[in-house]
């Protein structure tokens, strides 16, 4: 999962420290949470292990508003639609919801199916 955002942006703040922080600090199983600044030209290394800088990472993936969160696989594929905006009535919504997105397609590609183990006999 990846915020796109902007220094100072109020809004990206909030997505940051009251939605992504406390997710992360979670450790959902397979989900890594980065940032990237729409305008910085910091240095970063991007999928395929390719050199380039936040800004243009943003730009190759069409991302001009910030807030704006998206969700790849490992490979850099897109598994969900964007979360762009903050919509604070709705936006945790929105975040499980595409969160659990790819996690489905994910088992279904696989053809993973979990059964849960048969409940321990009362004793």
């Amino acid at each position: 999962m990846v915020l796109f955002s902007q220094v100072d942006c109020e809004f990206c703040l909030v997505v940051r420290e009251h939605y992504l922080r406390p997710l992360a600090a979670t450790r959902p199983e397979g989900l890594l949470v980065a940032e990237i600044e729409l305008g910085s030209t910091r240095a970063l290394v991007g999928w395929r292990s390719l050199r380039t800088t936040h800004a243009d990472f943003a730009r190759a993936h069409g991302v001009r508003f910030a807030p704006t969160v998206m969700f790849f696989n490992a490979q850099g594929r897109e598994l969900a639609p964007a979360i762009v905006g903050l919509s604070r009535d709705f936006f945790g919504a929105y975040l499980e919801a595409r969160i659990a997105q790819p996690r489905a397609a994910a088992r279904h590609e696989a053809g993973a199916v979990r059964f849960l183990p048969p409940s321990p006999k009362a004793t």
